[in-house]
């Protein structure tokens, strides 16, 4: 009896756990997805800005790239 009842909660401990790390691997997985549309979204605004007011393009585009993936990545946070 005892030993069904150990089996039970292991089954039960083992679900829970599974469930866990599926729900990090989730938030993860969509926070990274995010992360790299905003750092390509800011890449090429950077370099249409870099371009259209004469700076360094591969500067802006990788200052926009930075700050496109940091504010994506917080925003998908908070969420």
């Amino acid at each position: 009896m005892k030993q069904a009842e150990t089996e039970e909660k292991t089954n039960y401990l083992q679900e829970v756990k599974d469930i866990v790390s599926k729900d990090k691997r989730d938030v993860l997985l969509l926070t990274t997805k995010a992360s790299v549309n905003g750092a390509v979204t800011g890449l090429v605004l950077g370099l249409m800005v870099g371009y259209y007011k004469s700076k360094n393009i591969y500067i802006s585009g990788l200052i926009g790239a930075v700050i496109g993936g940091v504010a994506t990545a917080m925003i998908v946070n908070k969420k």
